[in-house]
């Protein structure tokens, strides 16, 4: 339950001697007002009941105040000040709010609490579903106090309640772009809103700050699998495959299955191998996709023994080669079989020599072979040699994941 550190600040000021004598409102009111004992009386039981959080009691009691004709503008506004807390901690929202609201416009209000009040109005609203006039009293203060977060974020939400997505997106921005670390909710909020207005780059980039701050398995798989659906080329899914990997987002029959033939297919049979095992290992395929596992498993050992027959010569032909080609062949072989420093050697002596034919891909699988041996440095400068746009941008997904 909300608890404003001010409520009652004057409704609260009664003394014992309220029945016989005045209450002086606070110094910012021009001329001193006072509550006559015909009020004053029913609304010191009131205040009595709320102490005992007798809520029910504290309502009688101010209908009681309520009843004595004629009242002062004073004595109403002191009223309302019991009432729309007593309001509040029925979790009558909506009630609470509407007389706070006239609380604050009643002329009544020390200017010192109208700020701290426009706040509490604000979140209210918010409670009450009143999200559009949540949405102005929350500006309303933003105005005084710019730099409150909570605030902000209850304009975002506001609008997402609304279903006005483009108004949600672009507070959830602003909250962003003045936030070294923005909160979860806020990065959540962003991506939701983004989907809800079939903004594929926003959901991206939500999805990416998501993943820089608060990384998790779930939030690579909607990201990963986002791209992977939209990659035909080869290269590119067996490296968002092996980014699937290293963050456990690999948990489907048809990723294993997918990723296994495309590194079969790619040369990489050993390492083929592996991945189906791994799957069939964790008792994730039935029916179908098990006999689909099976036969794919099958075929990657085939292909993965005719690897192994060339790994016990692939020293000495790497260190005689002079073809670029044949030396990122044997690095790619390296890699099938696990050993990472060894292919990495291999990638920049391909690098490095004539007749290379695709370099972004050695530099590929260059990057992802230093960063699976723990040097996350190297394994960036490696990333960030690639050209190729669409590439590049799988290896930007790669560095994300290292920083």
């Amino acid at each position: 339950m909300m608890k404003p550190t001010w409520i009652l600040s004057a409704a609260l000021a009664f003394t014992g001697a309220l029945g016989v004598s005045a209450v002086v409102l606070a110094p910012s009111v021009a001329e001193a007002q006072t509550i006559g004992p015909k009020v004053g009386v029913p609304l010191k039981a009131a205040q009595d009941a709320v102490k005992k959080k007798n809520w029910n009691g504290a309502l009688a009691k101010i209908k009681e105040a309520q009843g004595v004709q004629p009242r002062t503008a004073y004595e109403d506004y002191m009223i309302n000040e019991l009432l729309w807390y007593v309001y509040l901690q029925q979790g009558r929202n909506a009630d609470a709010a509407r007389l706070l609201e006239q609380q604050i416009g009643s002329g009544q209000m020390p200017a010192s609490e109208k700020v701290q009040r426009t706040k509490t109005l604000a979140q209210l609203q918010f409670r009450a579903g009143n999200y559009a006039k949540a949405i102005q009293a929350a500006n309303q203060y933003l105005k005084s106090v710019p730099g409150d977060q909570d605030m902000q974020v209850m304009v975002a939400q506001g609008y997402y309640q609304q279903k006005d997505y483009k108004n949600a997106l672009a507070a959830a921005d602003r909250i962003v772009k003045g936030s070294q670390k923005p909160s979860e909710d806020v990065l959540q909020l962003m991506l939701r809103s983004s989907y809800e207005i079939k903004d594929e780059a926003g959901t991206t980039k939500s999805l990416e700050l998501l993943l820089k701050h608060y990384p998790s398995p779930d939030t690579w798989d909607r990201l990963l699998d986002g791209y992977i659906k939209e990659t035909n080329h080869d290269h590119e899914l067996i490296a968002l495959y092996r980014l699937s990997e290293d963050v456990g987002s690999l948990r489907e029959p048809r990723q294993y299955i997918d990723m296994a033939q495309a590194l079969v297919v790619g040369g990489y049979a050993i390492e083929g191998q592996r991945i189906m095992e791994k799957g069939i290992s964790k008792d994730i395929f039935s029916g179908e996709d098990l006999t689909r596992a099976q036969r794919t498993l099958d075929s990657a050992k085939r292909r993965a023994d005719e690897e192994r027959k060339k790994l016990g010569g692939a020293d000495a032909a790497l260190a005689a080669t002079k073809s670029g080609e044949d030396a990122y062949t044997l690095g790619k072989l390296y890699f099938s079989d696990g050993k990472y420093a060894k292919s990495a050697a291999a990638m920049r002596k391909a690098i490095a020599t004539p007749g290379l034919e695709d370099v972004d891909d050695a530099h590929m699988d260059l990057g992802i072979a230093l960063a699976r041996d723990g040097k996350k440095a190297d394994a960036i400068k490696a990333f960030d040699g690639i050209k190729d746009p669409k590439f590049a941008e799988v290896a930007r997904l790669w560095k994300l994941r290292l920083r």
